[in-house]
């Protein structure tokens, strides 16, 4: 039950992350942000300031188990296992669609 207040508490944290990384100090934020986070691609992922990334990654992690960010309860620590394959992967491919490589990579660690 704790997971999934924690899963629902970053999903609604999530929503507002376009909005909180454009105010950011660092002025990073996505190319495309009125994109949903399903089109992101590397490019959109790897502009968000660092310390967003884990929350774009656990919003996309919740919503692609269940399909409603609401619903979903997801492992905290999962979030870091997947956060440096990613990085890396999008550093490497920035045009490469984000949904998709996290669908991936949550496919492999559960």
């Amino acid at each position: 039950m704790e997971m999934k207040a924690i899963g629902l508490t970053m999903a609604l944290t999530a929503v507002s992350l376009n909005s909180v990384a454009a105010s950011s100090d660092k002025g990073k934020t996505p190319t495309n942000s009125s994109k949903p986070i399903t089109q992101w691609t590397c490019a959109d992922y790897l502009a968000l300031q660092d310390d967003y990334q884990p929350y774009a990654i656990g919003w996309a992690t919740a919503f692609s188990k269940s399909g409603k960010p609401e619903d979903s309860a997801f492992d905290v620590q999962g979030i870091e296992t997947i956060r440096p394959t990613l990085l890396e992967f999008c550093n490497r491919n920035p045009q490469a669609s984000l949904w998709d490589k996290i669908k991936a990579e949550v496919k492999k660690h559960t």
